[in-house]
């Protein structure tokens, strides 16, 4: 996104989408210098105040330190019923607290870890707060992403983290490292419809801390202080649908570019030149995808959740704006279209192949009776 949005929450959202981080080198001081030039540029936009100040300091590099906020698209959807029983068991050991709200089940999490690995993790994030001068980022009692005091029999203190499943397939994760990451990933394994492959699966990944107003911004979350989990849902909903988003955008593509020889056939021979068979096979694809896309469409809609809670609307808004969702909707739309036309042509093809067949079905058998009548009239006048 180019531009800054203030809402009457306070959110500002200026900034590119997780795309723009690609390519970043930590060494290279010439991708600093053009880094920092896009960065100034869009500070510029965020009005005056605290707001300002803290991303002047929070560059992307800094942004890696703080907690992740990731969205995963790993299947068509999820068995919720069994989603809502593997959170309520795991109440004792992980503190999970599931809550079904319309068709998400939130949840918080707490991974085990040593007592070392807490203490390094309390003082990077210590050590990071002071270098932004944020005091928000440092983990303390009573913020959402905290250590809890209470001590377990291995002496060791567990992390809490909050969970976002969604029924149509995605994840959204929030204050997790990579690999407690994948590690519940791999135990929601079980209770996926249509599993992607790991090749067709998509990520998403952002940074989040906690300060006096709410803003987006290079790729980074800025919650109020104080903020509940009703919030992190209004903003999961949205990365939910980016990354949802971001499945299809992939499908399209490698569809198209599948398929990008066939209109090059055409032109120059005017034939498709594919086997029935294949052609056949292509319909069929083209079909699945546009099905699968179709039936993706209500996701993409405001949420019914916000019916309830007007008052998180604007959160919502605010990340679908950072995150180009309307955009990137109607691009979907048109690539849609576009595989409809080839959809449509190949069917015109298979017609059109069936109809010469029976019209050379039918001049065979013209041919037949004409020789048939022919040795009748020799048989006649020979008789």
């Amino acid at each position: 996104m180019d531009g800054a949005e203030t809402l009457d929450e306070g959110i500002y959202t200026t900034g590119t989408t997780g795309d723009s981080d690609e390519g970043d080198i930590d060494d290279d001081s010439a991708t600093d210098e053009v880094e920092d030039v896009e960065v100034y540029n869009q500070i510029s936009l965020i009005p005056d105040g605290k707001a300002r100040r803290d991303a002047l300091r929070l560059t992307k590099k800094k942004a890696k330190s703080l907690p992740r906020v990731t969205a995963y698209a790993t299947a068509t959807s999820f068995r919720m019923d069994d989603v809502l029983k593997f959170f309520n068991a795991r109440q004792n050991a992980y503190h999970t607290n599931p809550k079904l709200i319309d068709e998400v089940i939130y949840s918080p999490y707490a991974y085990q870890i040593s007592a070392s690995t807490n203490v390094d993790a309390s003082t990077q994030a210590s050590r990071v707060g002071d270098l932004l001068g944020v005091e928000e980022l440092r983990l303390q009692e009573g913020d959402e992403f905290r250590t809890i005091k209470k001590k377990n029999k291995f002496g060791s203190s567990p992390t809490e983290a909050e969970i976002f499943v969604f029924e149509y397939g995605t994840v959204v994760i929030w204050g997790m490292s990579e690999a407690q990451e994948k590690r519940f990933l791999s135990s929601l394994k079980r209770f996926e419809v249509e599993k992607l492959s790991p090749e067709d699966a998509e990520m998403e990944d952002l940074n989040y801390y906690y300060a006096n107003y709410s803003r987006i911004y290079n790729d980074v979350i800025t919650l109020r202080k104080g903020s509940g989990y009703m919030t992190k849902l209004s903003l999961s909903h949205a990365l939910s649908q980016s990354v949802k988003i971001s499945l299809f955008e992939k499908l399209i593509s490698n569809t198209i570019e599948e398929t990008k020889d066939i209109p090059e056939l055409i032109s120059e021979t005017g034939k498709i030149g594919m086997p029935h068979n294949e052609i056949m096979q292509q319909i069929g694809q083209l079909f699945l995808l546009r099905t699968n896309i179709n039936s993706v469409g209500s996701v993409l809609d405001s949420p019914e959740v916000f019916w309830s809670f007007p008052d998180l609307q604007p959160l919502y808004d605010a990340a679908r704006s950072y995150l180009e969702i309307p955009q990137r909707i109607n691009l979907l739309n048109t690539r849609v279209e576009v595989l409809q036309d080839m959809l449509q042509l190949l069917k015109e093809s298979v017609s059109s192949k069936h109809a010469e067949r029976l019209e050379q079905i039918v001049i065979a058998l013209i041919a037949i009776e004409i020789v048939l009548g022919i040795v009748t009239i020799l048989v006649d006048l020979l008789a």
